[in-house]
């Protein structure tokens, strides 16, 4: 009992209470949700729920401290051989030439393990926006819904291969070649960082094995979405981020800092979002070093005036036009929906046609509700109106959420469930309207680009290898792994970053804080999308082996 009430008052327990109080929360709304259809029905069921919480809580928290304690005593034994084995693998290194093509060699694995994968979707994986991206060029209408720069670069491997080469396929998979290359350049940096950071060879080959065979890392660098550079730039600014945090940074660290940040930005409308939400925590946090906070805060405003140059650049190069607000209100439509669908009569007559003034109509809005995506509810949205009565639609959006708050809260929990409920079904069930047939947690379907002898084809050399990744992310057969799926699914993502977090500031340490803030902003950002997607967290995957390493350097120091 002594030991238990010493566990009880130490001050690790209260963040791991912490941890998990929230993560049981999850999981019985989330079980709510996918099952019920509701968060919380009644008095009765809250008190029932409250149970389960305080239940599943103990129980996460008891076998949190079992496996720490196993894990602890097996290091103490582990870390006197490794000391040995360590001490003269050092000794060897410092003889061995190879030691200082490490990156060359990190990279050509890479590259060696995702040439099957390249084989078995030949030339490119044409999905999600990038056709789309393409088609605007060709027809020159251009809108901002996709970031502009990369348009710009995908369309011109495909144009190039379509002047120069007289073959469109021949065009995008120049665009492969160039993007698993400059990823898994990428990718071989980090391994190499996080093994001259930490000295750790087990941590290293975990990394290049997860950066070389680890699935997602194998199909993202070769799909047309902007979402696989952005990832690879992510992961440098995190990199860079860290060293200019912990050392005494030079000029040319924050230079390219500033660079790779405005790169970023102008991928992702959600790096901007993160990088406006983190700046006030950061200001708290960088308090006490008041020259290294001065010098972000003049980067972040360098950052972001630059940004705003070059984007307004590209607009006015490319005649693009401004994209629609339809995605930043699919929260609202979602919620809307909702009622309409579950609440209808309800609704007053006045109610009704205010969301038909908004919306199109209310009666069709309820039909075409989805609970996971907010594509059909979103469409429905009458741009031009809202634009002219942004306040009056404000406090309807007001009106509604206290007159219906749990529709409200509900419609927003089910569309981002995939995020944070580790078991959610939801989030792998879109399906794509060109493909019916294929619904999974990836899209790697093929779309069609161009006409007749100019159309993008696709020529698989390894049909074999590409069945087996459509059946396992299409399919949803990686389903079937036991314990094994769990890191194919976007929620434990959510956890890692959180628990990254709450370490950080458990240890006070101010490095580990900011990227933490950073990293959990961007999630959350993410949670304001049209759906739960992979894609829209990738960026965060990749980050993973770099965070882990900050915690075992710590460890060691």
């Amino acid at each position: 009992m002594k030991d238990v009430i010493k566990i009880i008052k130490e001050r690790k327990f209260k963040y791991i209470c912490f941890f998990w109080l929230i993560i049981s929360i999850q999981f019985v709304i989330g079980n709510n949700l996918q099952t019920k259809g509701y968060s919380v029905n009644s008095f009765s069921g809250f008190l029932l729920d409250l149970f389960k919480i305080i239940f599943v809580g103990i129980v996460f928290i008891i076998i949190h401290y079992y496996i720490m304690r196993l894990f602890n005593s097996y290091k103490n034994k582990r870390n006197k051989i490794e000391n040995k084995i360590e001490n003269k693998n050092n000794m060897l290194e410092k003889n061995n030439n190879l030691s200082k093509n490490k990156w060359g060699i990190y990279f050509l694995i890479i590259i060696l393990c995702w040439i099957p994968v390249l084989l078995a979707f030949f030339p490119v994986i044409s999905n999600y926006d990038g056709a789309y991206q393409i088609i605007q060029v060709l027809r020159e209408n251009i809108n901002t819904r996709q970031p502009l720069i990369h348009t710009i670069l995908l369309s011109t491997f495909y144009l190039f291969g379509f002047k120069y080469m007289n073959s469109c396929t021949l065009g995008v998979f120049l665009y492969s070649l160039f993007q698993m290359t400059i990823m898994a350049l990428i990718f071989s940096y980090s391994v190499k960082y996080i093994e001259e950071r930490t000295k750790k060879k087990w941590l290293r080959n975990i990394s290049l094995a997860f950066y070389a065979i680890f699935p997602f890392n194998q199909l993202f660098p070769l799909m047309t979405t902007k979402d696989t550079l952005f990832a690879g730039i992510v992961l440098i600014f995190i990199i860079k981020l860290n060293q200019i945090l912990e050392k005494k940074p030079s000029k040319l660290d924050y230079i390219f800092m500033i660079l790779i940040s405005v790169l970023m930005l102008t991928f992702r409308n959600n790096a901007v979002y993160a990088i406006i939400i983190s700046v006030p925590f950061v200001i708290l946090i960088m308090i006490n070093n008041k020259k290294k906070l001065l010098n972000i805060l003049v980067s972040c405003v360098i950052i972001i005036l630059i940004y705003q140059i070059f984007n307004n650049f590209l607009i006015y190069l490319l005649k693009a036009q401004k994209d629609s607000n339809q995605e930043k209100l699919s929260v609202f439509s979602q919620a809307i929906a909702k009622i309409c669908n579950e609440n209808e009569k309800e609704l007053t007559d006045e109610e009704k046609d205010k969301i038909s003034f908004y919306f199109s109509d209310y009666k069709r809005l309820g039909k075409v509700y989805e609970s996971f995506v907010s594509d059909r509810t979103k469409e429905m949205i009458n741009c031009e109106n809202f634009d002219n009565n942004k306040i009056d639609f404000l406090n309807l959006m007001i009106h509604f959420g206290l007159k219906y708050p749990r529709q409200f809260i509900d419609s927003f929990l089910n569309t981002t469930r995939g995020y944070w409920y580790i078991c959610d079904n939801s989030f792998n069930q879109f399906e794509h309207k060109n493909n019916p047939e294929t619904k999974g947690c990836l899209e790697l379907t093929f779309q069609y680009v161009g006409t007749d002898e100019f159309m993008l084809k696709e020529n698989s050399m390894l049909p074999g290898v590409q069945r087996f990744y459509r059946k396992m992310f299409c399919s949803n057969d990686y389903t079937k792994i036991p314990i094994l799926y769990v890191v194919f699914q976007p929620a434990i993502y959510f956890y890692i970053v959180l628990a990254y977090l709450l370490y950080a500031i458990y240890r006070n340490d101010n490095v580990k804080k900011v990227i933490g803030i950073f990293m959990f902003s961007y999630f959350v950002t993410c949670f304001l999308g049209p759906i739960a997607l992979i894609r829209y967290i990738y960026a965060i995957i990749v980050c993973v082996p770099v965070m882990i390493s900050s915690i075992i350097k710590e460890k060691n120091d």
